[in-house]
């Protein structure tokens, strides 16, 4: 299956200033919506009637992305490293952000934070809304939203630190809940 995704204004091998990310075939990238893929190449395709562009092709399971050269990026961004590992297990550990109580805001916001392409602000985005959960059970859109997120981080974790999905998403889950108890210690 591909998806067709306008998330590009790359330059092949070259650093984009406007964006500051430069891509290449193999190189492993994350979205913070559908997870960990690769570059396969840079291709010439025709997905609207006579305009042909530029776009990379990202391999991710099960799926194609078509990033287009000439658009944002959309949170499209490299695969971290361990140390930026190192400082995402302090900020899920750490004490959330309060998020709007206003549902029409709280997901663009979030979204908006994701399109930064970081790792540690992912982070901080999942372990806000973990966070708001204790207080108001996760529903719906909202609920969906921090199992994609949750699970994006959990494949590039396991990716980096060379574990399996299953063993980051108990280390993630762990310090989430820590984060969670630094919640009631100031509540008290």
């Amino acid at each position: 299956m591909e998806a067709k995704l306008h998330v590009g204004d790359l330059a092949y091998g070259i650093t984009e200033q406007k964006h500051g990310i430069s891509l290449k075939a193999g190189d492993r990238v994350v979205h913070p919506q559908y997870g960990v893929g690769h570059v396969v190449k840079l291709a010439e395709r025709e997905f609207e009637p006579g305009v042909t562009r530029q776009y990379y092709e990202i391999s991710i399971p099960g799926s194609t992305l078509w990033v287009p050269l000439g658009q944002p990026t959309f949170g499209l961004r490299k695969l971290s490293v361990k140390s930026e590992i190192a400082r995402c297990r302090k900020i899920l550990g750490s004490q959330p952000e309060p998020l709007s109580e206003d549902a029409r805001l709280r997901q663009p916001e979030l979204a908006a934070r994701l399109k930064q392409g970081s790792v540690t602000v992912h982070c901080q985005v999942v372990r806000d809304l973990y966070g708001f959960g204790a207080h108001k059970p996760l529903s719906g859109t909202i609920a969906s939203f921090l199992r994609v997120t949750q699970d994006v981080l959990c494949q590039e974790w396991a990716m980096v630190e060379g574990i399996t999905l299953s063993e980051a998403a108990v280390e993630i889950g762990s310090l989430l809940e820590k984060s969670r108890l630094t919640m009631s210690v100031v509540a008290a």
